[in-house]
């Protein structure tokens, strides 16, 4: 008998039709836009570039033609970026999720110790 430990994962994307809409990843680059205020700081936080974080932004302003984010060129101080009630409601419905799944995936991680 084993004493390695079975443990269930997964992870959780919502998905608008066949296109990946939002996971984790960019959930946390919408936490940082919130509390930066800054695309690019929030880019800069996540270690990665401006213009991937500008790319995924835009898809998801784009996919579901609702924008999550609101950008503001800015001028020597840079601009300006506003997470929209949606993009709000995005990051609790995923959160939410995340819980629920969680749950689901102890359950089931309890379930197959009994195997």
């Amino acid at each position: 008998m084993s004493n390695i430990e079975l443990k269930v994962e997964g992870r959780i994307w919502i998905n608008a039709g066949t296109i990946n809409f939002v996971g984790d990843g960019k959930i946390h680059l919408l936490e940082k836009i919130k509390e930066l205020g800054s695309l690019r700081k929030a880019s800069l936080e996540m270690k990665m570039s401006y213009r991937q974080a500008w790319g995924q932004i835009n898809k998801m302003n784009l996919v579901y033609n609702k924008p999550l984010v609101v950008l503001h060129r800015g001028g020597k101080d840079g601009g300006i970026a506003e997470l929209t009630a949606f993009g709000e409601k995005i990051i609790t419905i995923q959160k939410e999720l995340h819980r629920e799944f969680e749950l689901f995936l102890d359950f089931q991680s309890k379930k197959i110790q009994n195997v």
